[in-house]
């Protein structure tokens, strides 16, 4: 598993520079780019500031890509991911809401 690679789809999917990446996490700019390159690995502990930054868990970040969503839903999911459980069940109603005014 390439965790760079990974770390770049998931940050660039977010619309995140390496710079802002670093001040959410408070991991140095060069220091995520040295995992992105592949020159250095993350502490379980660093990958963990990291994930919650990109609003994933650990396990996510090491899944497989799930192929049944959509690309066209793929945005909708990510920016799911990172609500709150209140802000999920707000969408959801706000979801079910449309679908009852067809």
């Amino acid at each position: 598993m390439n965790i760079g690679k990974r770390l770049k789809k998931y940050r660039n999917q977010r619309g995140l520079s390496q710079k802002r990446l670093s001040n959410h996490t408070g991991i140095s700019q060069s220091f995520i780019s040295s995992i992105e390159s592949n020159k250095q690995s993350p502490t379980i502990t660093t990958l963990e500031r990291i994930c919650r930054a990109l609003g994933i868990t650990i396990a996510e970040f090491f899944s497989k890509p799930d192929n049944s969503v959509p690309d066209s839903l793929r945005p909708l999911l990510d920016n799911a991911r990172q609500l709150s459980p209140a802000q999920r069940k707000n969408l959801i109603n706000f979801l079910e809401s449309l679908n009852r005014d067809k």
